[in-house]
């Protein structure tokens, strides 16, 4: 189990430190990251994007595959790793352009991959640290996390058309009217059928039926 999480380090470290880096102070700070988009698509093509999430352990490349198996245990070389990748769901035809990107990642024992998206699950935390960053070959997305829930397991791309303006917007007005004390949801946040959001999307303990969904709504691009 070390051995697998050391791995998990050392090759994700690996991968930020080679095609990532910070921006120098003087430089702009709505973006964080510089990445070599060109080194990073060489290495492999379904590389989509890069996410980031500030005060987390959240900084990765963003996979797709052709199913849904694709890298759900295979690192960006298609070597067999059980942290798997962070990868978006394969029904997604349009990611980041969408009206729900969905983005899976595997909760980590080590605090890798998706583990520290339950940090959300305080709401000091949840109040605190709401920005999500996703930085693609064209654009660097900013977005507002809205919603930190535990949700059943059902696939979202298959069960809602979220095309369908009634069906989409049903959709947000269910997340808005949840009201189980353990999630966090910020009702101030106003999001319209136009709006694009993400779900992040992780397991949840020894609860295979369950999964704990962080969603956000995108609010800039910078181009």
């Amino acid at each position: 189990i070390y051995l697998n999480y050391k791995k998990i380090d050392d090759d994700y470290g690996e991968l930020a430190k080679t095609y990532t880096k910070e921006k120098e102070e003087k430089e702009e700070k709505e973006s964080y990251l510089q990445i070599n988009w060109d080194e990073l698509l060489q290495r492999n093509k379904d590389v989509k994007a890069w996410i980031q999430i500030p005060n987390t352990n959240v900084n990765y490349p963003v996979l797709q595959g052709e199913t849904n198996d694709t890298y759900i245990h295979s690192d960006i070389d298609h070597n067999e790793l059980s942290a798997g990748s962070i990868f978006i769901a394969s029904e997604n035809e349009d990611p980041f352009n969408d009206f729900n990107t969905v983005i899976y990642g595997h909760n980590m024992k080590n605090g890798s991959m998706f583990q520290s998206l339950h940090n959300y699950m305080d709401r000091t935390f949840f109040d605190e640290y709401r920005e999500i960053i996703v930085y693609t070959p064209d654009a660097v997305r900013h977005y507002k996390i809205f919603a930190a829930y535990l949700y059943d397991d059902r696939h979202l791309l298959q069960s809602f058309d979220f095309s369908n303006e009634r069906v989409y917007r049903a959709y947000l007005d269910n997340i808005f009217s949840i009201r189980d004390m353990n999630a966090c949801i910020d009702t101030s946040v106003e999001i319209d059928t136009e709006d694009k959001i993400i779900t992040l999307s992780t397991c949840y303990g020894n609860q295979p039926d369950k999964r704990y969904l962080v969603q956000a709504v995108l609010e800039t691009i910078e181009k």
